[in-house]
């Protein structure tokens, strides 16, 4: 058996996408980033060599005299571009990749993905991500696809959307995918929002037709139009739920005082409040009611309290305010809601840089407090204002 050499990776690296980027600039930024990006894995968790990849294909007893054919597929994958790591990798995916007809299924495959933009390292990525492209029919399924994404998407958008949901090229475009989208604009989504899904959670319009028309319905009775920017944003959170957990999340809200009408409109008003978890929305409240002393009817008129960090943005702020306070620099009667909705640049302005001369460690303080706070699994580490304050 030919022996092919195992590439030893030269630099490993995550990325982790914030969602302070600008939606305009994503679709750039994430195509640059990868194509900067080793995407080889560290020595740790390198796959073993080739050889023994290969030697998984038994399993699915192809037959000896298929060897030719094999060494035809491995050429055929190195002339594209992929690295040995990544074809064993693949390999060990699907070991029938072996049995593909190499000049009818193969290439056309490859080259017709290389057309629509996917050239370099990007082309392994994809297919390494779904497999299942490359045992698709081109001109049946993959092909269809993109002409039916095309109106929703240009080169770069159609780029990010594939890189987080690669399955929109093979899941079933006649019974999934274009009935979910012709769904949505018949009841008046405007097709500039559905490339907003398909970009941001592409996998919401992955879902089946019959809980997509749940989720529509859902929502519309709860009282937000399709044609609302909202609309989206519900329609993600009510796909992320099966109806039990649904179910559950509201009664989560009610246990801590909300009436189920007042859930709703909290949704209504700002639908991703709802995607928290049950664990982080017990720990906001009461971070917000015990420790703030915040009305539990401030949280209801302001949701986007919910989606805030208590960790990264609410903790930091409530010292500050609280250090102030005890100095006599600020009023305790000032809107602690109001402070948190604060931009941070408009804080650092308002409540920072205003009192650094009469507050050296000021600044220290805040951004020491901003940082992650670490928390044993199951207890949440609390914090003390006095000894905040007291640091000063």
């Amino acid at each position: 058996m030919r022996k092919f050499l195992q590439i030893k990776p030269l630099i490993s690296s995550k990325t982790q996408w914030r969602a302070t980027i600008p939606l305009r600039d994503l679709p750039c930024l994430i195509r640059n980033r990868f194509l900067q990006t080793d995407a080889i894995p560290s020595p740790a968790s390198e796959p073993p060599p080739l050889g023994s990849a290969l030697s998984l294909s038994k399993r699915l007893r192809i037959p000896q005299n298929n060897s030719p054919n094999s060494s035809s597929v491995l050429n055929c994958l190195k002339s594209h571009g992929f690295e040995d790591t990544q074809i064993a990798k693949l390999v060990r995916k699907r070991p029938d990749i072996l049995n593909c007809k190499v000049q009818t299924k193969l290439k056309p495959k490859l080259r017709y993905l290389i057309q629509k933009g996917f050239t370099g390292k990007l082309l392994p990525d994809l297919i390494l991500s779904n497999p299942f492209l490359l045992f698709r029919g081109l001109d049946s399924q993959i092909r269809p696809s993109f002409e039916f994404l095309r109106p929703f998407l240009n080169d770069e958008e159609m780029f990010v959307a594939l890189k987080r949901a690669s399955w929109l090229l093979t899941i079933s475009l006649n019974s999934v995918l274009q009935p979910n989208v012709d769904l949505l604009i018949s009841e008046g989504v405007p097709a500039s929002r559905i490339s907003k899904l398909l970009i941001l959670q592409p996998r919401v319009l992955l879902q089946s037709h019959d809980r997509m028309v749940y989720a529509v319905k859902t929502i519309k009775e709860i009282g937000i139009e399709p044609k609302e920017t909202r609309f989206i944003h519900a329609l993600r959170v009510i796909c992320s739920m099966s109806k039990s957990n649904w179910k559950k999340k509201v009664e989560v809200f009610m246990s801590l005082g909300w009436s189920k009408e007042e859930v709703l409109n909290t949704f209504k008003k700002d639908p991703l409040c709802l995607a928290c978890s049950e664990n982080k929305l017990r720990y906001l409240m009461d971070f917000y009611v015990n420790t703030m002393k915040l009305d539990a009817r401030a949280i209801i008129a302001y949701p986007k309290l919910l989606g805030y960090s208590v960790e990264r943005r609410v903790h930091a702020r409530y010292i500050v305010l609280k250090a102030l306070e005890s100095m006599k620099l600020i009023k305790d009667d000032k809107k602690i809601v109001w402070v948190i909705k604060l931009p941070e640049k408009k804080f650092l302005e308002e409540y920072i840089a205003k009192h650094i001369d009469k507050v050296p460690g000021l600044l220290d303080m805040y951004h020491g407090a901003v940082k992650p706070r670490k928390t044993i699994r199951g207890k949440k580490e609390k914090f003390d204002p006095k000894s905040a304050s007291l640091a000063l």
